[in-house]
């Protein structure tokens, strides 16, 4: 599946506490669809310096995450990654 094909599924998933898409907000950094997998980068710890406010934005991070594997379950080789931090927030490492 191409990038820009990807970019308008994001449209579907929503911030929770504004109701407005994560691409209209700014949060999608980047698509990467290659023969590697397809990775999408999001600007989900932008802004956030402090420990606490990142253990405050943890439930607002996961339900994104959850939306957007919800809206993107067909795509093989899926990565969700922190565009500043580079955290993987999916597929999740398994001990």
């Amino acid at each position: 599946m191409k990038a820009k094909a990807l970019h308008e599924r994001l449209k579907r998933v929503r911030e929770p506490i504004t109701d407005v898409d994560i691409v209209s907000l700014g949060l999608v950094e980047a698509v990467i669809a290659d023969e590697d997998g397809t990775r999408i980068y999001l600007r989900l710890a932008e802004g956030l310096h402090r420990p606490f406010q990142h253990a405050l934005s943890w439930p607002i991070r996961r339900r994104i995450v959850r939306d957007i594997i919800n809206v993107l379950d067909d795509v093989p080789g899926l990565e969700i990654i922190d565009a500043r931090t580079l955290e993987r927030y999916y597929p999740l490492e398994e001990d």
